[in-house]
């Protein structure tokens, strides 16, 4: 399948001109998934097709990160001192900020992986793919295809429906993450907060503008996300520190998160938000999706 099997036993394979450190690149334990890591790079990949079309889209997009690399070491720079960048991803990046009152770093590695998921989808005919970058998620389906994204373990909730069926012809392509709970740190005060949209650089860019809302109304201590947990996405965005929260300042924290989310919902600028803050749950969505999250992809149709 092309330079996809190179990188299973190429150790030298994308080391850049001038010294740029290299993308590592390497199969996940189940042999299907592909792993590439490098600085904002840290993406899980996956097509469905025909051996020869996957091949080609799994070649064109290591290709495709290796040269955003360069592109971003240029563009980080002006995203970290709030200016507008003007490649690829951050074209994606003001698209999916227009609006929102959210910093457009946060953003990144949505669009990291709406660049990606395309450049997989232009180079092969595969009927399905998805591109995973620290719980930020971008996918593609065919026409007539469908996917099954599955929401992680949430226990407290197991008597809920956690699988949802998408097909092509709904609007849904990315899909966001974060919170306490995961590696990539919420700009609020939230325990879990799940975003779907049309890309995943606007679920991104909405998960922000939830969260942001759901900042304390009092003074409290606020420090970089990358010294609460190093390497998370919002690196050296600035958060709240989180703590516990009681009863009352969650239900009121939870309700301008939600509201904002509804906002957003009825605009039609989402399809989704489920945000759990301690002991409240609550799911913005069409009434059909009972209590259904979406979080990663299995590949099932």
């Amino acid at each position: 399948m092309g330079l996809c099997l190179l990188a299973k036993t190429s150790p030298g394979y994308g080391v850049e001109k001038g010294g740029m450190r290299r993308l590592r690149v390497a199969w996940l334990p189940d042999g299907k998934r592909l792993h590439l890591q490098e600085g904002v790079l840290d993406l899980i990949i996956q097509a469905f097709g025909s051996p020869p079309e996957v091949g080609r889209a799994y070649d064109a997009c290591i290709e495709r990160a290796r040269a955003l690399l360069v592109e971003l070491a240029e563009e980080l720079p002006l995203l970290q001192a709030g200016k507008a960048a003007t490649g690829a991803a951050g074209r994606r990046i003001l698209a999916a900020c227009e609006g929102l009152d959210v910093p457009k770093l946060a953003v990144l590695h949505g669009a990291v992986a709406d660049e990606l998921c395309a450049a997989m989808a232009a180079a092969g005919q595969v009927e399905r793919a998805f591109v995973n970058n620290r719980g930020i998620l971008s996918f593609h389906l065919a026409e007539g295809q469908s996917v099954t994204p599955r929401m992680m373990d949430w226990p407290a909730y197991q008597r809920y429906d956690v699988n949802v069926p998408l097909s092509a012809a709904l609007r849904t392509r990315g899909l966001a993450a974060a919170g306490w709970f995961y590696d990539g740190l919420a700009l609020g005060w939230v325990n879990r907060i799940h975003v779907a949209a049309g890309s995943a650089a606007l679920a991104a860019s909405c998960m922000g503008a939830i969260s942001v809302c759901m900042r304390p109304e009092t003074d409290e201590s606020t420090c970089l996300a990358e010294a609460v947990r190093p390497g998370c996405a919002l690196g050296g965005l600035e958060i709240y520190r989180p703590v516990p929260v009681d009863g009352a300042m969650a239900a009121a924290i939870h309700a301008r998160g939600l509201a904002a989310a509804q906002k957003l919902f009825d605009s039609g600028t989402i399809t989704l938000a489920a945000i759990e803050l301690e002991e409240i749950y609550r799911l913005v969505a069409p009434p059909h999706y009972s209590l259904k999250v979406m979080v990663n992809l299995d590949g099932s149709a």
